[in-house]
């Protein structure tokens, strides 16, 4: 049971790796171009449809490592601390950057100034979970004996 752990992690982790670069590259930049007038709108309709794909493995994502500590297979220590570390950076960076930026737009609309932060500060939460999926890769590596 505790490989299958791994193994659902590991489906989440890669899943979450193409859903935010795909953000970074993208939909963040894409955030730009559209038109003033329609941007409430525009961004209203991207957070309504984003739950389900988007927010929900995010937050597992940040969160399911510490499960994984516990209930995945034994690896070396070190990768389930790093695996847990880059979670609560993702998490800090999501609650406390870009959460407060995304309800600015939608509120105020439009805004140069905050898109590029959303974009900047969005850049420590791809690398955490860029690595994250590097570590989970190595941790697959580990249980499976592949080299």
């Amino acid at each position: 049971m505790d490989k299958f752990y791994l193994l659902l992690w590991s489906l989440l982790s890669f899943w979450e790796l193409g859903q935010i670069w795909f953000a970074q590259v993208v939909v963040y930049p894409l955030f730009a171009k559209v038109g003033e007038t329609d941007y409430v709108a525009y961004h209203r309709y991207y957070t309504n449809r984003i739950p389900f794909v988007v927010i929900l493995p995010g937050f597992a994502s940040f969160l399911l490592p510490t499960a994984l500590a516990f209930f995945g297979p034994t690896v070396p220590t070190w990768m389930t601390a790093t695996n847990i570390g880059l979670g609560i950076v993702g998490l800090l960076v999501t609650v406390g950057l870009e959460i407060p930026r995304h309800g600015e737009l939608e509120k105020f609309g439009k805004n140069e100034a905050l898109i590029a932060e959303l974009i900047r500060y969005n850049w420590p939460r791809t690398a955490s979970i860029t690595l994250q999926a590097i570590v989970t890769m190595l941790m697959l590596v580990h249980v499976t004996g592949l080299r």
